[in-house]
């Protein structure tokens, strides 16, 4: 059992981090999620349509089942949103590490988008492993 003095201290520190308080802080931190374009769901952008269908069929092949389709479109959106995370991971080392000019700001910044890009990676890769383990209990 939790004692009084553990939850009054837990409550007290929930308090301090409930975000941003200022207009601005709230109007900055709403745009974070739009800074790499990753918090918009990739099925809703259709210039991976066809490559989600496509890779949707592949991973659909031979199986049987009610809900294959819907698992193996899951999957496939996870896939491509995980290339996508790659891609823009390659993109920003080869504008921090391939520039000779770059500050040790710059390193500190590209470490905190990595971070950043580290929590996309994870969410995708546990998207794509419950739509596979779906698909398989299916």
């Amino acid at each position: 059992m939790t004692s009084d003095r553990k939850i009054e201290s837990n409550r007290k520190n929930a308090q301090k981090s409930t975000g941003p308080r200022s207009e601005a802080g709230q109007r900055r931190s709403r745009r974070n999620a739009l800074r790499h374009g990753l918090s918009v769901a990739i099925g809703s952008d259709p210039s991976f349509s066809d490559d989600i269908r496509r890779l949707a069929g592949v991973l659909a092949q031979g199986r049987n089942g009610q809900n294959i389709g819907e698992f193996a479109h899951q999957a496939a959106e996870a896939e491509i949103d995980l290339l996508r995370i790659r891609k823009l991971r390659a993109l920003r080392f080869k504008a921090v590490l391939g520039n000779p000019e770059t500050r040790l700001d710059d390193h500190s910044e590209f470490n905190e988008e990595l971070a950043k890009l580290e929590r996309y990676e994870r969410r995708a890769f546990s998207r794509r492993k419950r739509a596979i383990r779906a698909m398989s209990e299916s």
